[in-house]
């Protein structure tokens, strides 16, 4: 096992691993944050953090990291994140993400709506629904209002929302349904399900700003008011037993503005939650 990837899974092309794993793909770009650069530091100090997180047995390998030069425009970082992760799937592993910032996860949804239709679980501090003019440009702002507008996904549940917006964005639309952190952490999980239609495929993206900033100060948006990381682990691990999980991510982690790697590792164990569970679950699409 290689110290250098997420859990010490294999580098892709080591080791074979069967269909329907995990591929982990780091990006280490902060194109798409106009507040605070530090999340392109983010794929190497996860996986450092997740040294003492072994799953069960081999559920997945490292496909290292896309290559983001310097001057990338956003857009094309995206279209580099899109093509990475249709290798992913033609090969037939499942995509999971270390970002980076927000901007990115517009990829892998995309990627994946194209094949069949699908669901997205967004744990965010924020909605991500600020207006857009329909232009080529990325922002980890309005990333979710474009998700929305992809014919694939037929739901999007929004888990976490607190942030302060010029607009009311509580409300996303017919396919949104908005979950406020007051109401997170306490809902009971089967309240959480039966907004996840069980027959659709979930994709599920981690803004790390969903915690309590106390907990998880590294980080360019801090909110108060968030989820303790027990609460995101229970809630996204309920996901992963009881829906069919067909990506995800964690994005936003600045480790300029961490404390001794505390928020890292709450990265590391939110994907180990998810690849772990979901290998082990029983619900299957």
């Amino acid at each position: 096992m290689s110290a250098a990837t997420l859990f010490g899974w294999p580098i892709h092309g080591e080791a074979l691993s069967r269909s329907d794993s995990f591929r982990v793909l780091g990006v280490p770009s902060d194109h798409g944050n106009g507040v605070s650069r530090g999340a392109a530091l983010a794929p190497a100090a996860i996986r450092r953090a997740s040294h003492g997180l072994a799953t069960r047995r081999q559920v997945g390998c490292d496909g290292g990291d896309v290559l983001v030069p310097a001057g990338l425009s956003v857009g094309s970082l995206v279209e580099r994140v899109y093509e990475a992760v249709t290798g992913c799937l033609d090969d037939g592993h499942r995509p999971l993400l270390i970002g980076g910032d927000h901007s990115l996860t517009f990829a892998p949804i995309d990627a994946l709506q194209q094949r069949h239709p699908m669901g997205v679980v967004w744990f965010d501090a924020h909605t991500d629904f600020s207006p857009w003019q329909g232009t080529r440009g990325h922002s980890h702002k309005q990333v979710l209002r474009r998700v929305e507008a992809l014919p694939g996904v037929q739901r999007i549940v929004q888990v976490g929302y607190r942030g302060f917006t010029a607009d009311d964005e509580t409300c996303l639309g017919s396919k949104a349904h908005v979950i406020p952190a007051v109401e997170a952490a306490t809902m009971h999980l089967p309240a959480l399900l039966r907004l996840m239609d069980a027959q659709l495929p979930w994709y599920v993206s981690v803004d790390i700003d969903v915690v309590e900033p106390f907990e998880a100060p590294g980080t360019s948006a801090p909110v108060p008011g968030g989820l303790t990381p027990a609460r995101l682990i229970e809630l996204v691990t309920a996901i992963a037993r009881h829906r069919r999980v067909c990506g995800a991510d964690v994005v936003e982690v600045n480790p300029r503005l961490d404390v001794g790697g505390m928020t890292s590792a709450i990265a590391a164990t939110v994907l180990h939650a998810v690849a772990d569970t979901a290998e082990h679950s029983s619900a299957r699409a």
